[in-house]
């Protein structure tokens, strides 16, 4: 593992050693570091980490040839012609719940883009100093974002950094940046990228690519059970073992992630679950399957202040029961009330 440490230099931090600590972090969770310019491109446009795709293809997919995999990774590199949020949705829906292949024999197959059965099958990857070109009024200029976490050669979440000794950077700089500056001059990057994060050392915050800044929100548990971290310099690292743990990573990224049916994609509306959503959601799957192993008819209530999010928690428990637990309850009935029309 490298080792990077956030110095005090002259009785300052600067943005870079932040940037490092982060790192170290992400290391501990069991992310491979990669320094950005390093990585092989044809060009600065290319958003994707080309070593990585086939790789995991290949071991994956053995039954595939060198020609199917390329026409795979072809398909993910090559994706667009809808605006940049519908080409987003859809990156999502790849990226979640597989994508269509036909073989060369002709037969259909769905490719699982990540393993959410078996986390450690994936390559799971933190990025720095990663520079995406892009062309303004004629002249070529670069993008940088701070970190990005790619698995399987895929960027799936842009995190950005400000400098924690300076009081004139804040987080409402670093979602400037990410949600008017990358989606302005990199769009190519987000459409492979729904989840964000922004840190100024004192904050940090998660959220998606198309999130207001003031639904952005901290991560203040990492396991159900724990105390709520309030020290605010606790709270990056909190982030990371509560979001970014590779497994649970995969999980919020599968099931706790929201967009609305393609119909609405001109709304450009995303979220992703806050921390009580989360825990609040695992309770009730379990309560519910608890309910139906013993037969009780009583699968257990919630309860929640007014703006909560109690719709959202359940929607993701609606999902999960659906899809994630037909072992248990086989094509479930789900019937949803709400006091709200929208």
């Amino acid at each position: 593992m490298a080792k990077h440490r956030l110095q005090n230099i002259n009785g300052h931090f600067v943005e870079s050693d932040y940037e490092n600590a982060l790192i170290s972090y992400l290391e501990a969770e069991q992310w491979s570091y990669v320094y950005g310019d390093s990585i092989p491109r044809a060009s600065r446009k290319e958003v994707l980490y080309l070593d990585d795709l086939p790789q995991y293809l290949e071991k994956t997919y053995s039954e595939l040839d060198d020609e199917e995999i390329r026409q795979v990774a072809d398909n993910v590199r090559l994706v667009g012609a809808d605006s940049d949020f519908a080409t987003l949705h859809k990156v999502y829906g790849w990226l979640s719940n597989g994508l269509q292949f036909r073989t060369q024999n002709g037969s259909a197959k769905m490719i699982q883009l990540i393993d959410f059965e078996k986390p450690e099958n994936n390559l799971f990857k933190v990025v720095n100093q990663f520079s995406v070109e892009y062309i303004n009024n004629g002249e070529t200029k670069t993008r940088r974002p701070d970190v990005l976490l790619y698995v399987n050669g895929i960027p799936v979440c842009v995190i950005e950094l400000k400098n924690p000794a300076d009081a004139n950077a804040t987080i409402l700089d670093a979602w400037e940046q990410i949600n008017i500056r990358y989606w302005r001059d990199i769009p190519a990057l987000l459409h492979y990228c729904p989840l964000a994060c922004i840190s100024d050392g004192a904050k940090t915050r998660l959220g998606t690519v198309r999130t207001p800044y003031e639904h952005f929100y901290a991560w203040r548990r990492v396991e159900d059970g724990d105390k709520v971290s309030t020290m605010p310099f606790d709270e990056l690292e909190t982030m990371v073992k509560g979001v970014y743990r590779p497994d649970r990573f995969l999980e919020i990224f599968r099931d706790y992630i929201y967009f609305q049916d393609r119909d609405f994609d001109s709304e450009e509306k995303e979220i992703v679950c806050r921390y009580p959503q989360f825990f609040a959601t695992r309770l009730l799957r379990e309560s519910v399957l608890k309910s139906v192993e013993i037969k009780s008819g009583k699968g257990g209530t919630y309860f929640g202040a007014t703006g909560c999010g109690k719709t959202f928690t359940m929607a993701f428990l609606a999902r999960q029961l659906s899809m994630r637990c037909a072992h248990e309850l086989g094509s479930p009935t789900i019937l949803m009330i709400v006091d709200r029309d929208d």
